[in-house]
C-alpha cells in the first residue's frame, strides 16, 4: 500500500486503483465512527466521536453468505463515488416496544428521504379468484433486511427477497414481504412490486449490475481488464433508492429518523469534517479536498460511520509517490477548491 500519514483521529487507508479510462489513481479513504445521541428526543449537536476508531472496508460484507443473503457493508476500494450514499442498518421497532399489525418507518437525510410500509408475518392465502395476502400477525420489530423484502430467486432486484414465485401453487403459503413502498401496496399475486428497503445493495443486483457495462468478446478482446467503454459509475452506489445524495453531503446536515427505536425518533445533524489530502511525489505536490460519500446509520448499535474519499491521478507516476498525508483542516482556513 503507499505510505500515508494519517493526521486526523479516524481510520484511513490509501491504495492504487484504475478509473473508467484505465487512468491510475491514487486513493485516500478515512472512516470516522460516531455515538449516535439516544431516541425520543432531538439533539442540535452532532453526534459525538466514538473512543473506537478503525481503517475503511476494503471488501463487501454479506449478514451471511453471498449467494443467499442481503449486502450488510459495501466495500470501500473504489477510486470515486459519484454521490453520498446512505445506508441505514438496524430494525423497524414498534412504539415502545408495543406489538403492532403495521406501522411505517420514515428516513430523512439533508435532501434524502424516504418511507417504508411495515407489515407483520403474512402468506399467501386462497383469495376468492387468485391468492392475496393473509392478515399481518403483530411483531414488536424486525430486522431491516432485504430478506424480508419483496423478490425471491427469480427476482434480479432482490434474489434473497421473499412474496415472487413462478406459480400460484408454488406461492401458496408462502412468506410475504414486511416492507413495502407504501406507493406500491402489494395487493394481489400477479403484480410486481419494487424491493423497498434502507440497506446497502450488492453489486450482483439489478438495477446496479447494469451499470457495471458489456462484458462481451470485445471486451475481452479489446478493453480486458479495463472497464468496459459503457461502464457507468453509478455502479459503485450502493444505496437504496432515494438514498443517494447528489451533490454529496457536506456534514451539518439534518438526520431524522422514526421508527427505527422504540424509544422514539432520532433527530441530530451529521458530523462536519473538512478533511484534505497532500500526495508527495518527487517532483511535485498534489493537494485535494476529500468528499463525503458514504454514511451509515445503525439506531440499535448506536452507531454512525461516515466516509470520505479523495483520488489523485498518478498515471505512470506511482513510483515517484513518496507519502501522502490527510489531515482535518482548521477553523480558520479556507477551504480546498
Amino acid at each position: 500500500m503507499p505510505k500515508l500519514e494519517n493526521l486526523t483521529s479516524f481510520g484511513a487507508i490509501s491504495f492504487p486503483s484504475l478509473d473508467g479510462t484505465g487512468c491510475e489513481q491514487l486513493v485516500v479513504c478515512v472512516s470516522g465512527h460516531f455515538e449516535l445521541p439516544r431516541a425520543g428526543r432531538a439533539s442540535d449537536t452532532p453526534p459525538a466521536r466514538s473512543d473506537r476508531q478503525g481503517p475503511p472496508p476494503l471488501v463487501d460484507s454479506y449478514w451471511h453468505s453471498p449467494e443467499t443473503s442481503s449486502l450488510r457493508m459495501e466495500g470501500q476500494s473504489t477510486w470515486y463515488r459519484p454521490a453520498t450514499d446512505i445506508y441505514i442498518s438496524g430494525r423497524a421497532w414498534a412504539p415502545r416496544g408495543r406489538p403492532v399489525k403495521e406501522m411505517q418507518v420514515a428516513a430523512r437525510i439533508g435532501p434524502c428521504q424516504k418511507t417504508l410500509h411495515v407489515l407483520g408475518e403474512r402468506v399467501w392465502a386462497r383469495g376468492v379468484l387468485t391468492l392475496q395476502p393473509s392478515v399481518p400477525l403483530p411483531f414488536d420489530s424486525l430486522p431491516l433486511v432485504y430478506e424480508r423484502s419483496f423478490g425471491g430467486p427469480m427476482e434480479a432486484r432482490n434474489p434473497v427477497g421473499r412474496g415472487f414465485h413462478g406459480s400460484s401453487k408454488a406461492a401458496l403459503e408462502q412468506p410475504l414481504p414486511n416492507f413495502e413502498d407504501p406507493a406500491h401496496r402489494l395487493t394481489h399475486f400477479s403484480q410486481q412490486v419494487p424491493p423497498w428497503g434502507l440497506g446497502p445493495l450488492s453489486r450482483y443486483w439489478q438495477p446496479r449490475l447494469a451499470w457495471a457495462g458489456t462484458y462481451d468478446e470485445a471486451w475481452v478482446e479489446q478493453r480486458a481488464p479495463l472497464w468496459p467503454a459503457d461502464f457507468d459509475p453509478r455502479f459503485f452506489l450502493a444505496a437504496a433508492h432515494g438514498l443517494a445524495a447528489a451533490p454529496w453531503l457536506k456534514g451539518g446536515e439534518p438526520v431524522v429518523l422514526s421508527g427505527l427505536s422504540p424509544d422514539g425518533p432520532l433527530s441530530f445533524p451529521l458530523p462536519r469534517h473538512r478533511l484534505v489530502i497532500k500526495a508527495i511525489f518527487r517532483d511535485r505536490v498534489e493537494r485535494r479536498p476529500m468528499v463525503l460519500d458514504a454514511v451509515h446509520i445503525e439506531p440499535d448499535e448506536r452507531g454512525l460511520t461516515l466516509i470520505w474519499r479523495a483520488a489523485v491521478p498518478v498515471h505512470g507516476l506511482l513510483s515517484k509517490h513518496e507519502y501522502t498525508v490527510v489531515r482535518e483542516l482548521e477553523p480558520w482556513e479556507e477551504p480546498l477548491s
